[in-house]
């Protein structure tokens, strides 16, 4: 619940300054995520939404704050139990534009909660009682991509695909949407 609140605030602090200053912008969408190697192998497809301000210091440099929920879909090990995902990326960048397209890189923390639920076992005569545990982490990460705004007057539709990491050997491709309110 804490995170989610602090999303909140990050969401409702930028659009308080959007207001003020007409080199501004926020954005919201939604995000699809492919996790990547390992993490692939306990996780499932992520979907969530999220927020950006974004700040323009000059006609091609934008600076950029955002906050996104990704939630990632069960996943089954054999003999393991059940694992789910559910990340809060909370970072700071920059966007270089060229023309309509451009290239953004941006770091920040991740905060990473992880649930694993053990079914019961039965060896001979034996139950073994099953398990549920949830463990909740908040780590550094990056994340490097690309981009397309398509105009609409003083707002944007933003299409962007991007390399996330959030920790060591957890990362994934995210492709977002975005609608963007320029002020």
């Amino acid at each position: 619940m804490k995170k989610l609140f602090s999303v909140l605030f990050l969401v409702l602090f930028a659009l308080t300054f959007a207001n003020a200053q007409s080199k501004m912008a926020v954005g919201v969408g939604g995000n699809l995520a492919l996790p990547m190697g390992s993490f692939g192998d306990v996780a499932g497809m992520g979907f969530g939404g999220g927020a950006q301000f974004e700040y323009s210091f000059a006609p091609n440099i934008v600076g950029t704050v955002s906050a996104t929920y990704l939630m990632f879909g069960e996943k089954e090990l054999s003999g393991f139990g059940k694992y789910s995902y559910s990340i809060i990326p909370i970072h700071a960048g920059a966007k270089y534009l060229f023309g309509n397209f451009y290239t953004s890189a941006e770091t920040g923390m991740n905060m990473i909660s992880l649930k694993v639920d053990i079914p019961a076992r039965r060896i001979g005569t034996v139950t073994i009682p099953g398990a549920s545990s949830t463990s909740s982490t908040s780590e550094f990460g990056f994340a490097v991509g690309a981009g397309y705004i398509l105009q609409m007057g003083k707002n944007a539709l933003d299409l962007s695909v991007k390399y996330q990491n959030y920790a060591s050997s957890t990362a994934a491709i995210n492709v977002g949407v975005a609608y963007k309110f320029g002020f």
